[in-house]
C-alpha cells in the first residue's frame, strides 16, 4: 500500500482539479450539448483539458512561449465554445478544484520528502554497519 500512496495522491490531485467542473457540467449537460457536433467538440475540449491537467499535476507544464499559450487558448475556446457563456461559474469551480488539488499536492510533497528521508536513512545505516564491521 505504501508504494501506491504517491500514485494515488497524484490521481486524487487530478480528480480534485476536474471534479467540481465535471459535476456542474453533468448536472447542466442539456444546456451545453444541443447537437452531436457540439457534443463532439466538447468531448475533444474535455480531453484536451484533462490532458493539460494531468501534465500539470505531474509537474511537466511549463509554457515558455506566448505563441504556444495563445494557440492553446484558441483551441480551447473553439472546442469549449458552447460553455463559454458560463465561464464565471466554471472558473469558480476550477478555482475550488485547484485549491483542493493544492492541498493534495502538499501531501504529495510530504510523501516525497518522507521517501527521500527513508532512502537517506537506510544508506547511512548500511554505511555505518559496513564501517563498524557488523553485517
Amino acid at each position: 500500500m505504501k508504494r501506491m500512496k504517491l500514485p494515488l495522491l497524484y490521481i486524487l490531485s487530478v480528480l480534485f482539479s476536474v471534479l467540481p467542473v465535471l459535476i456542474y457540467f453533468i448536472v447542466n449537460h442539456d444546456r451545453y450539448i444541443r447537437s452531436v457536433p457540439e457534443g463532439i467538440k466538447l468531448l475533444f475540449g474535455a480531453i484536451f483539458v484533462i490532458a493539460i491537467l494531468i501534465i500539470k499535476a505531474l509537474g511537466f507544464l511549463k509554457i515558455k512561449s506566448s505563441i504556444a499559450f495563445f494557440a492553446g487558448l484558441l483551441i480551447l475556446s473553439y472546442l469549449l465554445e458552447s460553455i463559454i457563456s458560463d465561464i464565471v461559474v466554471f472558473s469558480l469551480l476550477a478555482l475550488v478544484g485547484e485549491i483542493l488539488s493544492a492541498v493534495v499536492r502538499i501531501f504529495i510533497r510530504k510523501e516525497k520528502e518522507k521517501k527521500s528521508y527513508q532512502k537517506t536513512e537506510s544508506a547511512v545505516k548500511s554505511a555505518i554497519e559496513s564501517i563498524s564491521g557488523r553485517v
